[in-house]
């Protein structure tokens, strides 16, 4: 298919009640994939100018689809207005709309103003309300709060009167891939980027060829999502890997894999966590059924996934992993906890602890530096419990320089793998020295 050059839209002379009926006739037209505004490829333009072009030339509307009204009807149907050019850069991975004229993006880890602005907060309340009806859902003053995930998995909050606002939160897709250490496939790692030593690499390559099930912590954006990608590549190819997700966003490379994403309900307002016709839970118990080798469950935010991720890595699915929004890896059991207790409220809190210990065997710890740096900062070994807490003993850990924007990774030479840990490194032909 021959890209067609762009065109310079004008201001579409169209009235909003026009320009609703060609987009609801556009929605019903085209697939959302095609219609996703976050996906600007050559092919997808053109599929959608010509879907464009041919709806003017109903009758009913009595319009003539010249190029450049049909690049003003896309525009003002499809595009993001201001916005659209930080849609299109790769460096963005977030945009933060606080107010039309207060907009900030996110650059390699940093927070910055986009330099762009909106004209009003009709504009602003537009624009969020376009990105909703292409989803297939309903921003309004009765569904004032918006949550969607576009086709390409990135996902978009909204806000407008009554309850605040508007404001309007994008997060990009993240497609970055890094290997652990230099060398592979994807021509990026933390070791050159300064997320983790050689050492630490070489020591989670091991362990996780070595099937220990791994609880990855960390705050919002600190590159939670991106480590587990980076372990999953370790995983034998003849492995079978499941995956379950809320939102599908791991992308994984693995060639023997499923995939199981949540059921969101069609009403925007109603599209909390808790309210997901399938939710994490139920994957997880749907999961076993197929025949894992490793598990991986994008995130466990509720204590239905706690409970199911907690019994899927009890029965023998060794390798697998999760993640967790937490600070520490004290936090990240505690919050483990403090979830499970709910569904698992027959056990003593002795025991439940003794449970978790028995599931995972290491807890990754990301933070994201001022200087935008994402480092592992915490590698700490779970070896059972100790009295009323985890024994927990950190193998790396990263001491932060004065500026706290780089981070020098230090090892404890004198721990040894538990018995446990010795033993899967064993039974993988691996002798700890």
């Amino acid at each position: 298919m021959t890209p067609q050059p762009p065109l310079s839209p004008m201001p579409s002379p169209l009235s909003s009640a026009t320009l609703g009926k060609v987009r609801r006739m556009l929605v019903a037209r085209l697939t959302p994939e095609v219609l996703n505004p976050f996906d600007r490829s050559p092919e997808r333009a053109q599929i959608v100018r010509q879907a464009i072009a041919a709806i003017l030339e109903d009758p009913e509307l009595e319009l003539a689809p010249a190029p450049n009204l049909v690049a003003a009807v896309e525009a003002a149907v499809c595009g993001l207005g201001p916005l659209q050019a930080l849609v299109e850069d790769p460096e963005v991975s977030d945009i933060l709309v606080n107010a039309p004229e207060a907009v900030f993006v996110e650059r390699a880890g940093r927070l910055e103003p986009a330099g762009v602005a909106l004209a009003s907060e009709t504009e602003l309340i537009e624009i969020a309300q376009r990105i909703a009806a292409l989803a297939g859902r309903e921003l309004s003053v009765s569904h004032p709060i918006g949550d969607a995930r576009m086709a390409d998995g990135s996902r978009v909050n909204a806000v407008i009167p009554p309850v605040g606002g508007p404001y309007l939160a994008i997060r990009k897709f993240n497609r970055l891939r890094l290997d652990l250490a230099p060398g592979g496939p994807h021509g990026r790692d933390w070791v050159t980027e300064g997320g983790m030593s050689a050492e630490m690499a070489d020591f989670l390559t091991r362990l996780v060829r070595a099937k220990a099930n791994v609880l990855v912590a960390g705050e919002t954006g600190a590159g939670k999502t991106t480590l587990l990608r980076s372990l999953t590549d370790i995983f034998d190819p003849s492995e079978r890997v499941g995956v379950v997700e809320d939102t599908a966003e791991l992308a994984l490379e693995n060639a023997n894999r499923f995939n199981l994403e949540t059921i969101h309900p069609h009403e925007l307002a109603g599209g909390e966590a808790e309210s997901r016709l399938l939710d994490v839970g139920d994957l997880v118990a749907n999961a076993l059924r197929m025949r894992p080798d490793r598990l991986i469950v994008g995130e466990i935010r509720l204590p239905k996934e706690a409970f199911y991720t907690l019994q899927a890595l009890h029965t023998g699915h060794d390798g697998s992993a999760t993640t967790i929004h937490a600070s520490s890896a004290e936090d990240a059991l505690f919050r483990l906890e403090l979830l499970a207790r709910q569904s698992m409220r027959d056990l003593t809190v002795a025991d439940l602890r003794t449970y978790i210990a028995r599931v995972f065997d290491l807890v990754l710890v990301l933070r994201r530096l001022r200087s935008g740096l994402r480092i592992v900062r915490q590698v700490a070994a779970l070896d059972g419990v100790n009295g009323d807490g985890y024994r927990l003993a950190d193998v790396f850990r990263a001491d932060l320089t004065a500026s706290a924007e780089e981070a020098r990774f230090v090892r404890d030479p004198a721990w040894q793998p538990g018995a446990r840990l010795r033993a899967r490194l064993e039974a993988e032909g691996e002798r700890w020295t």
